[in-house]
Formats: C-alpha cells, sequence, structure tokens
C-alpha cells in the first residue's frame, strides 16, 4: 500500500500582497475583487483605505457580498440594475458626482447596464469604531446603505482622493489618514442613524501636547508618518486630534508636515554636494519626481531652479 505524501502549497508572496491591497468580495469561490479588473494608477500607501479606480463596461448579473465597508463615487452616470437579498429588483440612474454608500454583510447581485467610471473606496473598521468611540456614540456602528447619499462632503472628499490617486500619491499616507478619519466621522454622524452624545471639546492642542506632537514629526521627516501616531502622541482619537491640531496651527497634520518638509529641504539644497533625490529621500519622498511636484507647487518654482538662485 503506497502512502500518501502532503505536497505543500506554495503562495505567491507578490499576489498575497496584492490580494491584500485589493477591495474583496464574498463570492461561490471565496473571496475574491470586488471588481476583477485591475485598478488604474499606483496602489494606495493606506493598508486601511484602499483605492480602486476603474472604466468598466456593460455586464451580466453577479452576485456578491460585501464584508468592508464601501462607498463609490461614480465620475460618469451610468444606469446599475440591482437584486436585494430579499429579490426586490430595482434599476438605478447614477448621475456623475454620486456617491454610493455600498450594502454591508447582505448578499445582492448587480450588472452594469451602461458603461462605468468609479471610484471605489474601503473605509476601515478601526477607522469608524474610533469615531464612534470619540463621538461618544452607543450601540453598534451600521452605515445605512444608500444608492444616492446625497452628500456633499462626501463627493468632495472623494473627488480630492481621486485628484491624489491620479497624481501618483505624492502627499503619502499622513493625507489618506486624515481622509479616512474624516470620511468615517460622517458616516457615523450622518449615515448611520446614531446620535453623537457629546460634542468633543474645542480650544486646540495644549501647548505641551503640540510640542511633543511637532517633535515627532521633525524627528520623523524623513518617513511616512501616521495619523494614528500623532493622534497617540495626544492622547486623542485621530479625528478629535485632526480639529483639535487645525484649530490651534490653521493647517491640517499633512498640510503641516508637508510645509515642515519642504522648509527642511530648501535648507539642504543650499548644500551643492547633496543630490536633489537624496534631499527628496531625506524629507520624506519616495522619488524625486513627487518631491520636485510638490516642491513647485508650494515654492512655485523647481528644487532645481531654486538652487541655481541660491
Amino acid at each position: 500500500m503506497e502512502s500518501s505524501v502532503a505536497v505543500p502549497v506554495t503562495i505567491d508572496h507578490q499576489e498575497l500582497l496584492k490580494m491584500r491591497s485589493r477591495i474583496l468580495a464574498i463570492r461561490e469561490q471565496g473571496s475574491e475583487p470586488l471588481i476583477r479588473a485591475d485598478p488604474a494608477g499606483s496602489i494606495s500607501p493606506s493598508p486601511s483605505l484602499l483605492v480602486e479606480r476603474f472604466d468598466l463596461g456593460r455586464s451580466d448579473w453577479e452576485a456578491h457580498l460585501l464584508t468592508d465597508q464601501i462607498v463609490t463615487l461614480f465620475l460618469k452616470p451610468t444606469t446599475i440594475g440591482h437584486v436585494s437579498e430579499s429579490g426586490v429588483v430595482s434599476e438605478f440612474q447614477i448621475a456623475s458626482g454620486q456617491v454610493v454608500i455600498c450594502n454591508r454583510n447582505h448578499r445582492e447581485s448587480l450588472c452594469w447596464k451602461d458603461p462605468a467610471s468609479i471610484l471605489c473606496v474601503r473605509v476601515g473598521d478601526a477607522a469608524l469604531n474610533e469615531s464612534a468611540r470619540a463621538l461618544a456614540v452607543r450601540g453598534r456602528v451600521t452605515v445605512l446603505p444608500k444608492p444616492e447619499a446625497g452628500d456633499p462632503r462626501l463627493t468632495n472628499l472623494l473627488y480630492a482622493l481621486e485628484a491624489e490617486r491620479a497624481s501618483g500619491y505624492p502627499s503619502g499616507r499622513l493625507l489618506l489618514d486624515n481622509i479616512e478619519a474624516t470620511l468615517a466621522s460622517i458616516l457615523v454622524t450622518s449615515h448611520s442613524g446614531l446620535t453623537p452624545q457629546q460634542t468633543p471639546s474645542k480650544g486646540g492642542l495644549p501647548p505641551q501636547c503640540l510640542r511633543r506632537v511637532m517633535e515627532y514629526m521633525y524627528t520623523n521627516i524623513d518617513r511616512q508618518v501616521a495619523l494614528k501616531d500623532l493622534a497617540a502622541l495626544a492622547g486623542l482619537s485621530q479625528s478629535h486630534f485632526s480639529r483639535q491640531f487645525c484649530e490651534t496651527t490653521r493647517l491640517s497634520p499633512c498640510r503641516y508636515m508637508l510645509a515642515l518638509r519642504i522648509e527642511r529641504s530648501k535648507e539642504l539644497l543650499k548644500n551643492p554636494d547633496i543630490s536633489i533625490l537624496e534631499v527628496a529621500l531625506s524629507v520624506g519622498f519616495e522619488n524625486q519626481q513627487h518631491f520636485s511636484t510638490v516642491f513647485r507647487r508650494l515654492v512655485g518654482v523647481a528644487p532645481s531652479s531654486y538652487r541655481r538662485h541660491l
């Protein structure tokens, strides 16, 4: 009698990383990308706020179940067919700029009756729960699905996110952390049916707390600083910290960090022995192109021109 030998199953590391960066849905075959096509552009630098941009053609009916909180911005008008878990058939005319809060934890079927251009965004549960805690919301947070959210705040945030994606995420993770915290706050306060029990106190960050946060920013100027780390230093939730920081400095944490990096880069550019690429890496940019784009936008000239006129 021959003995059976277990053959180890190898998983391609790159494929695993790719799946972790995709917005997923549950189908009969298991967990798969919600949209099977490859998304356009770069992968989101945030492990929580996943961002996918697609141009799609007409499609057949397809059933799935979403276990994550997804919001979708429609960049062009289209028509969607929908069958709910209870079997109710609907058809939605979607306008350009409309935001759909997708149905979560309920099986449904969709079909694209017209071509569509969409931006799909996953908001992490950690951000939703933190927003609920910061706002002292009682009860389990359940965001209500809406085929037309009708909330200009969501629309504006998602358009800003699309612009950041199209540029290759030059602002890094900190901006995405801010956007995710704000999206979560809006979803919890305006689209969950729950009512905040209290309003976070105002008045800005205490001087000692602000100094500690700024010292951390400067010390880690060459790294991707996460909003959660800054909020932890202040002992606040991410959304509350962002509001208090803005009230104190008149800048968001992301804008302040960018300004800090650009000011430091100006000092480094005074040294002709340091290349522009080295300057870019020293102040936390992933490559010279991103650095040059941001520097030109904030200073008005390219780093090379700035150096020549010193």
